[in-house]
């Protein structure tokens, strides 16, 4: 009886050891992880991913699993991780600017990392910060702020294309231009930056109350934009990252883009975040990232490259697909190659205000927008009225300082109503007895 029952104990064991070895093996061979968040294109994240794998597999002998995060654009993607306070549901913050990466820099959400080949990637151009030099983020992609339009539709509309800031503006690109909200994207956000720095709060606040009145609508976001004057829906783009017009001519879309006079780079960058669960496997990553293969995983996805001895002329020569494009769009052999005039750009400003610009341009703009439009449209018509009045030999020197001041009430207070009762009785004074 013994026996039996030792038997079938040993059975017993025996079968259950059956049973868990492949569980075992399975759990033996599971595959590493990493998470990415951030407000990269999704070209870009399907291209990082693959290289990613076929290198850790070659690397390791093993499968790595990526979860890639990505709620909105470079300010949304800052406040997720806000949100996690530090117990991140990813590794990686992938991608957006340098004010981005400052902010979670000053909150002590992301740690110092020095890739491989760290010292490819310059340390400043132009006068602009390209990489943090205590290792807390690093350029893996720079472009420039441009808009873009599409030459097909504005040859139709008979518009040249606006070659400045102030170009933008003018009365015959009403309806024909659009961009997003710098909540919503990180490249508008700093397109205001740009207009407040260049020509100072009061006017650049006055600047961006004109541009908006342009738009017939807001996009949702600046891929949005790009696809919106891809189609031809409306011409004119504002606040595009300058690889977006490389990309889309590249699929054969008549728009290129236009450098304004006043601009900046954006060193897309990348950080390690504090707290990273899968730290080790993020650090992998962030070296094979600077290495020669990972930067052709970034241009490849429609970005273009960091590294300083990149050379496009010899990634043609290895079949680099997005090495020609690259070529043409820049028009030098080297991203870093290129000749450009930026605006003296105080990055500490843009990363203290970050929310507050945010903030202000929803509450002051967007959400009064059709106030804003109906106020301007008014003003304008009242102009018109006193200028003819002029050409009518008549006294018009009370309407016209009336009007003066319904314009300074619009552009400089954002005082909409106000500014539509000094129109309203800079008019009837063209009508008194």
């Amino acid at each position: 009886m013994k026996k039996k029952i030792l038997w079938r104990g040993l059975t017993a064991i025996v079968a259950a050891a059956i049973f868990l070895l492949p569980l075992i093996g399975a759990q033996a061979q599971a595959a590493d992880k990493i998470g990415w968040v951030g407000p990269v294109y999704k070209e870009l994240s399907e291209s990082l991913t693959k290289e990613f794998k076929d290198y850790y597999q070659k690397t390791y002998g093993k499968e790595v699993e990526i979860t890639f995060i990505r709620p909105g654009g470079w300010p949304v993607c800052v406040d997720k991780v806000r949100a996690w306070g530090g117990k991140p549901d990813a590794d990686i913050f992938l991608g957006a600017g340098a004010p981005a990466h400052e902010v979670l820099k000053q909150q002590g959400l992301i740690v110092p990392y020095q890739p491989k080949d760290w010292d490819q990637v310059p340390s400043d151009w132009h006068g602009m910060k390209v990489k943090d030099q205590k290792y807390y983020w690093t350029c893996f992609a720079p472009w420039i702020v441009t808009n873009l339009y599409n030459q097909k539709v504005l040859d139709r509309l008979k518009l040249p294309p606006p070659k400045t800031w102030q170009d933008m503006v003018n009365p015959i690109y009403r309806g024909n231009v659009v961009h997003t909200l710098p909540y919503a994207s990180g490249t508008m956000h700093e397109t205001v930056e740009i207009i407040l720095q260049a020509m100072g709060e009061k006017e650049g606040w006055a600047y961006l109350r004109l541009l908006a009145a342009q738009l017939p609508r807001f996009s949702t976001g600046s891929t949005d934009t790009t696809h919106i004057v891809n189609r031809g829906e409306i011409p004119i783009g504002v606040a595009q990252p300058q690889m977006n017009a490389m990309v889309a001519r590249r699929d054969g879309y008549p728009v290129s883009d236009l450098l304004p006079d006043k601009t900046i780079l954006v060193p897309e960058a990348v950080a390690l975040l504090k707290n990273a669960p899968n730290e080790k496997v993020g650090k992998i990553f962030l070296d094979w990232l600077f290495s020669m293969e990972g930067q052709k995983a970034v241009l490849n996805g429609g970005y273009f490259a960091a590294r300083m001895d990149i050379k496009f002329s010899e990634w043609e020569k290895e079949g680099v697909e997005m090495a020609t494009h690259a070529k043409k769009a820049v028009g030098v052999d080297s991203f870093w190659d290129l000749d450009v005039g930026f605006i003296e750009y105080d990055l500490d400003l843009a990363t203290k205000r970050w929310d507050d610009v945010n903030r202000y341009y929803e509450y002051e703009i967007y959400r009064k927008w059709n106030e804003l439009k109906n106020s301007l449209i008014l003003i304008e018509e009242v102009e018109g009225e006193v200028e003819a009045a002029k050409d009518q030999k008549m006294d018009v020197a009370k309407a016209a300082a009336k009007i003066k001041e319904a314009r300074e009430l619009f552009e400089y207070d954002g005082a909409y109503a106000a500014a539509r009762l000094a129109a309203s009785k800079a008019r009837a004074l063209l009508v008194e007895p």
